[in-house]
């Protein structure tokens, strides 16, 4: 997909964001769980209090570490983060799976650690996989907030279908600049694409692990050869998203993309009880990363709201 900004100056989305440079220390995974007899996910669990479960998107595994970074900062969390089938240099899943196969991985991370309900939060596909969560096992949801993913077999708007046609084109592209060797360049060609912001590694290495972008690059495969099939293919029934009872927040910047943007729109028309948090300062589909600080602080006012219940 073709997320465009309407920002391509890294020095002045910086400022805008805020965003802090600065290279972050890699940590050691605090457990591994087993979800197939081919496949453990590296699992990091930091804090104490309410537990949330991060959930990331496509290609990049520690995207949300800054957003993770700043809740630590509020005391008051258990935070979990871990990387999904097929991330984390672990080369492609042993047993690939789909978006509702994903949602029973959270499941299975969950009952390793033995926590009985938490809070999820996922990014882009992250946030199909949270939403799958909360229409499949509410019962193990505190809430679901989703940082912008799209419809994208179920949207309408001529604008949205543009994004997907873009989209049909640059793939294959993709692929083929990945299968001659040239896996960074595909690697940051997804950041640029994704983010909106041309020259966008400037903007997002620095404030991640230093191994983030040979880690994606060696990732991106899985994205390419199992989870985009699964993208167009991830449709939702809307009677069994009307009968979701976990809050939901969907959370998504001031300026977002036409297919973001109508996605959010569809979600409350289903469920019209959807909490909108919008981060104002953020110029990129990559707000929880460039824009940490507003969005833990969004975050935390909501869930602070839902008190004991949630």
């Amino acid at each position: 997909m073709t997320v465009k900004s309407k920002h391509t100056d890294t020095a002045a989305i910086r400022e805008e964001s805020k965003a802090t440079p600065m290279a972050r220390e890699f940590r050691d995974p605090t457990t591994r769980v087993k979800v197939s007899d081919r496949d453990e996910l590296d699992v990091w669990v930091m804090g104490e209090g309410t537990p949330i479960v991060f959930v990331h998107g496509a290609m990049t595994r520690d995207l949300l570490t800054p957003l993770i970074d700043e809740l630590a900062n509020k005391g008051r969390y258990q935070l979990i983060h871990y990387g999904r089938r097929g991330h984390g240099g672990r080369g492609l899943p042993g047993e690939a799976t789909d978006i509702p196969g994903q949602a029973r991985d959270v499941v299975t991370v969950l009952d390793a650690l033995r926590i009985d309900r938490a809070h999820v939060a996922g990014h882009s596909i992250g946030a199909m996989i949270t939403l799958e969560l909360a229409m499949r096992v509410p019962h193990r949801l505190r809430s679901a907030i989703l940082l912008e993913h799209g419809f994208f077999a179920q949207v309408r708007t001529e604008a949205s279908k543009q994004v997907l046609k873009e989209g049909d084109v640059l793939w294959p592209q993709l692929i083929e600049m990945y299968m001659s060797g040239e896996t960074e360049r595909a690697a940051t060609t997804v950041w640029d694409v994704t983010s909106g912001i041309e020259g966008s590694r400037e903007l997002i290495e620095p404030v991640l692990p230093a191994n983030t972008l040979a880690l994606a690059a060696r990732d991106l495969n899985t994205f390419l050869q199992v989870e985009l099939a699964h993208l167009g293919s991830w449709m939702v029934d809307p009677v069994t998203v009307q009968e979701i009872t976990t809050p939901i927040a969907w959370v998504s910047w001031a300026d977002t993309a036409p297919l973001f943007r109508e996605s959010g729109t569809i979600l409350r028309e289903w469920l019209p009880n959807t909490d909108a948090i919008e981060i104002v300062r953020a110029q990129s589909h990559y707000f929880p990363t460039l824009n940490p600080t507003e969005t833990a602080t969004a975050l935390d006012e909501w869930l602070q709201t839902l008190g004991s219940s949630g």
